[in-house]
């Protein structure tokens, strides 16, 4: 009996490695582990609430990614990165003396992908135009251009071959006083990035058209400001 048993599961083993293929519901396997029927699943118990700290249970649905190995793991939950002011205090972007193109970086903020992700980046911020000296009023009826873009950095130094999220305002005024409150830039770009630490470097742009140096002034921007980061994982 035993020896009957033993040539059976000598024969099971030879069968299964001849053909290499597991069928479950079926006994015509079509891939290395075929599983048949119309409600099957499949249950992975390390990837459950109980064991796993990416998954957060309830009703929520989560992405399984598959890494270089082909490791089945848990995705990281869509969502926001960070959402907050980033300008301590305003600051002043001048023109050129001539009123030529001026421009410098206004902050940097950091963050970090664990995953690869369509990146959505807002900024809002508040610009106040004011003359050159930034105690005259504008009033030469000239037109004034500020732009607000960002660069995309590793952390520390931005890649400045590439600039996103170019947007601008245009003030004037002649002949009265300067109109009271800030005028405001924003701009929300999409962004395709592999996982990885990135820096936001958002900058302001002024211009007068280059003419002369009554037509020269300034802007303070950042007397409100907002970025916003969010991640929507693949």
């Amino acid at each position: 009996m035993k020896n009957t048993i033993a040539l059976c599961l000598i024969f099971l083993s030879a069968t299964f490695m001849g053909n290499a293929q597991v069928g479950i519901g079926t006994t015509n396997p079509q891939e290395t582990l075929h599983l048949a029927g119309s409600g099957s699943t499949i249950r992975v118990e390390g990837l459950s609430h109980v064991n796993n700290s990416s998954n957060f249970g309830g009703s929520s649905m989560y992405n399984v990614l598959v890494d270089q190995n082909g490791t089945m793991v848990l995705g990281n939950l869509s969502g926001e990165i960070s959402s907050d002011s980033n300008i301590e205090s305003p600051v002043v972007v001048q023109t050129t003396a001539n009123s030529g193109l001026n421009a410098s970086q206004l902050y940097k903020k950091n963050f970090t992908l664990t995953q690869r992700a369509l990146v959505v980046i807002t900024y809002y911020v508040a610009l106040d135009f004011q003359g050159y000296d930034g105690i005259t009023k504008i009033d030469d009826g000239r037109a004034k251009v500020a732009h607000n873009y960002f660069y995309l950095g590793n952390g520390t130094t931005p890649d400045t071959s590439k600039s996103y999220g170019m947007t601008s305002v245009v003030y004037s005024n002649v002949n009265c006083d300067t109109a009271t409150g800030f005028i405001y830039n924003s701009r929300s770009m999409t962004i395709a990035l592999e996982p990885g630490t990135y820096s936001v470097h958002l900058h302001g742009a002024v211009f007068g058209g280059g003419l002369v140096s009554d037509a020269a002034f300034q802007v303070a921007f950042g007397n409100g400001d907002r970025l916003d980061i969010q991640a929507i994982y693949l």
